[in-house]
């Protein structure tokens, strides 16, 4: 019923150009959103038509035609953000590989009934594109190396259009030997207890095409690619972890509070590797996916199975990652640790969320807008990124500092009660310590945070609320002056909205102990 919602709307809906212009304005001025909307409405009409005549709708047949022709006939299919040196097309990053990947998949399910000589156009465009660049590379890809989601979605896109494209088996696993090392290089980005340090919505982008390559492998080889099986596992299980309560998950790094799971992944994840099915108000809509991705559709469609529901645990602990949630009868919280030199970092060591049932009370904003800014030097100047957009302290008007260096220690969580102390986020001579201890206590949470400072210093304890009913929820023990000031934060769609920040604000030169109470 989402698919024929759709599919209605954008049968009316003319294929929108892409322009060197549109193009080119991310080295004017860092805007990506223009170019990228137009490239991801193209990548949904792909991915719609050909759902739709996959799952026997001949009505498909022309817009799925027009549509491949058009992307074949694209001067690129990079995104300007990913742009490198050389010829613009026959570069690979994400979206170039996940395109050759969606047409060789769609022609394998569909190539019956394309016109020959479209499909022959895909074919060879991806062979062009994507398959004899990566064969014929003097050195390798900066993904293939690369600890992040980068080797999963590329190594896993390619191996793939392989498998469909390459008959001769020594010439396949020739090509595909090297991916050995990009997934595990991807896996190498989780910590030893399987948490994606990038965040929830990385996790799900990733494993769905490592998931998606290792499957595809099994079934066209007859036999399991070799990775790390037992870590694998470990990682399979995450997503469950991120939930917090009423369908509100942890928003650590580039991720966001409602972050959905794809219920083909999760489904598939649940069989081949055991991982806890994830509570039905966490799953993602078919259109879940604002960039179109047939991969991870397709899936969706194929693999989703109705799995016995288990409920969530009363606390989740990630020790290696430092993050741990709990959950309680009326209110739960989540918080993280780790180090401020994380792949998709925010300076947010002692970051913490905290919900009652559905509603979020204080927050953790994850992604802003992707612009040339936010992946450059000037990364920190962006509200979501330093630790002025995190409910952590400012000390003498200082944020946590950038760097792996800058990390929590001592990290504990057990009994409803996570503790780390968070002084060498700061890099400050003066501040001997500030351990931070947050516990749940049914129908309220308490934050204790202990400052061993050396001399006289300001201490503005901030938290970012939801709304103003959050701000009446917060009460201190200790002498201070309250301040709410607001800030704009642009999110990840590029929205501006306003964001309240509520500061407690006192001196202190000894040892001194901060206590809230959330109720």
């Amino acid at each position: 019923s989402e698919l024929d919602e759709e599919y209605k709307r954008l049968i009316k809906t003319p294929i929108p150009k892409l322009t060197e212009e549109k193009f080119g304005e991310f080295k004017r001025s860092g805007v990506r959103l223009g170019h990228e909307c137009d490239y991801f409405l193209r990548r949904t009409m792909l991915r719609d038509y050909a759902l739709k005549l996959w799952l026997g709708d001949e009505t498909a047949l022309k817009p799925l035609e027009t549509i491949v022709d058009a992307i074949c006939d694209e001067f690129t299919w990079i995104l300007p953000a990913h742009e490198g040196n050389g010829d613009l097309r026959t570069q690979i990053d994400l979206f170039a590989a996940e395109t050759a990947q969606s047409l060789t998949e769609i022609i394998s399910l569909v190539g019956d009934s394309l016109n020959t000589q479209i499909k022959e156009k895909a074919i060879g465009e991806v062979q062009n594109r994507v398959l004899q660049p990566f064969i014929k590379r003097e050195k390798k890809y900066g993904w293939e190396t690369s600890e992040s989601n980068w080797s999963a979605v590329c190594g896993g896109s390619v191996g793939m259009t392989a498998l469909y494209l390459i008959e001769d088996n020594t010439a396949l696993k020739k090509l595909l030997l090297p991916l050995q090392n990009s997934f595990d290089c991807y896996m190498k980005s989780f910590s030893g207890d399987g948490a994606c340090l990038e965040g929830l919505y990385y996790w799900g982008y990733g494993m769905t095409y490592l998931t998606a390559f290792l499957e595809l492998y099994r079934e066209k080889m007859g036999e399991d690619f070799p990775v790390n099986s037992k870590k694998l596992i470990k990682m399979a299980d995450f997503a469950h972890k991120c939930c917090i309560s009423g369908g509100i998950t942890a928003s650590f790094s580039d991720s966001s509070e409602y972050d959905r799971i794809y219920s083909g992944l999760s489904a598939k994840l649940t069989e081949s590797l055991g991982a806890a099915p994830v509570p039905p108000e966490y799953r993602a809509y078919l259109y879940g996916d604002d960039c179109g991705r047939w991969c991870r559709a397709a899936r969706d469609i194929a693999w989703t199975r109705v799995a016995e529901e288990k409920p969530l645990p009363r606390m989740t602990v990630l020790p290696m990652a430092q993050w741990a949630v709990v959950r309680g009868g009326k209110m739960s919280f989540a918080v993280k640790g780790g180090n401020n030199g994380e792949s998709h970092n925010h300076n947010d060591i002692g970051s913490f969320i905290v919900t009652d049932g559905d509603k979020i009370l204080l927050r953790d904003l994850g992604a802003g807008e992707y612009t040339k800014d936010y992946f450059s030097k000037n990364r920190y100047n962006i509200l979501c990124n330093r630790s002025m957009g995190h409910s952590v302290p400012i000390i003498d008007g200082s944020e946590q500092k950038t760097g792996s260096d800058y990390a929590a220690k001592d990290f504990e969580a057990c009994g409803g009660k996570v503790r780390m102390d968070i002084a060498g986020a700061y890099g400050i001579g003066k501040l001997r310590s500030l351990v931070r201890e947050i516990s749940c206590g049914g129908d309220e949470i308490v934050l204790t945070d202990t400052f061993e400072i050396e001399e006289n210093t300001q201490i503005r304890e901030r938290f970012i609320v939801s709304d103003e009913d959050a701000v009446k929820r917060l009460h201190v023990k200790h002498r201070c002056t309250r301040e709410i000031n607001t800030y704009v934060h642009h999110t990840h769609d590029g929205e501006a909205v306003e964001i309240t920040a509520v500061d407690f604000i006192f001196e202190t030169a000894s040892v001194t102990e901060f206590e809230l109470v959330i109720k």
